[in-house]
């Protein structure tokens, strides 16, 4: 497989747009103790953000803080909750319903809801009984490898999650009651034609496009979300330009998508024609996350060293992403405009 070099006239070095993150020593301790990271994601309220310990079935939430003393933000860590539970297996992906439930996709496991906890300095670490755990694809299909998930949806009692069902290549779509006690779900396989290990899915903020991370064909196939949408639909769209797509994000208008690489030290960004996800899509500017002795440490194959989990702050002001080597890099937006 080809492996996506970026030209150089579209490349921003990270100094440009690079954050500072204070961390807390408790929660720096915590930080340590992950291991391989994967997924990462903000609460709506920006409060916390949300980090895999896939290795070690472990999900970091960190307390944050945004100071902004000159205009250039500065993250603050300030403390964090540790979640165990027997349902956490392989943790990979995250979403949040609301500030205080998330939801968690275990490769090796289901999908598991949990009610956050509070945290006190009295008990950092909880051992959690999910509310509702998610483990069927459809009727007589069972949910398989769930790699990654979005809420697409909240409305009337209702919360429609999104899976990527890794190695049995296709989404999944679950529709359940928040308001009733997390009654069963209702599961379907929504879409499959095109897709090789998908890793990494996002929904625009209008909901109109679908963006997913597909590994083995080294692109994003983005789906126009229609009412005709089914698992005989095919992508409209595909960014090209990208080694090992994984996690993925819509700007906050739905204008850019911008994509974790797993296979390089980039997130590349890509700019939609006028509104529209159609055709094909090359990055517009590529922006360096990694220094190249963080990236070839933990480059133990063509599809590993790079980033892997991508997340943007519901201002659309700070991008966050995961490494194994560097479990938190956090990049200003307005600096990676092209």
């Amino acid at each position: 497989m080809n492996i996506a070099v970026p030209s150089p006239n579209t490349i921003i070095d990270d100094s440009r747009a690079r954050l500072d993150i204070v961390v807390a020593k408790e929660a720096e301790q915590a930080m340590a103790r992950l291991g391989r990271t994967e997924d990462v994601r903000f609460s709506p309220d920006g409060r916390r953000i949300a980090i895999a310990g896939f290795a070690k079935g472990t999900c970091l939430l960190l307390d944050i803080e945004i100071d902004r003393p000159a205009g250039r933000p500065i993250l603050r860590i300030t403390d964090y909750v540790e979640l165990h539970s027997a349902a956490l297996n392989e943790p990979h992906g995250f979403d949040f319903i609301d500030d205080r439930t998330l939801v968690v996709a275990n490769r090796m496991g289901g999908i598991a809801i949990f009610a956050v906890p509070v945290r006190t300095e009295a008990q950092r670490v909880h051992n959690l009984t999910p509310l509702r755990t998610i483990t069927r694809a459809g009727l007589r299909t069972r949910l398989h490898s769930p790699g990654s998930v979005c809420v697409s949806g909240i409305e009337n009692g209702r919360c429609e999650l999104l899976v990527c069902n890794n190695y049995k290549h296709r989404i999944s779509r679950h529709v359940i009651r928040t308001d009733g006690g997390w009654s069963l779900p209702r599961n379907s396989v929504l879409l499959e034609q095109g897709l090789d290990v998908p890793d990494g899915i996002a929904i625009s903020p209008d909901k109109a496009w679908i963006a997913i991370s597909n590994h083995m064909t080294q692109s994003v196939l983005v789906f126009a979300n229609t009412k005709r949408l089914n698992r005989q639909s095919r992508h409209v769209g595909t960014l090209l330009g990208v080694s090992y797509p994984h996690g993925l994000r819509f700007s906050s208008d739905g204008t850019m998508i911008y994509v974790a690489d797993a296979g390089t030290p980039y997130v590349h960004v890509y700019k939609s024609h006028p509104g529209n996800w159609t055709g094909e899509h090359v990055p517009v500017v590529s922006v360096r996350v990694l220094d190249d002795e963080t990236f070839h440490k933990g480059r133990h194959n063509p599809e590993e060293g790079g980033s892997k989990g991508l997340d943007l702050d519901p201002s659309g002001e700070l991008l966050v992403v995961t490494n194994e080597e560097q479990p938190l890099a956090c990049f200003h937006v307005p600096a990676l405009q092209p």
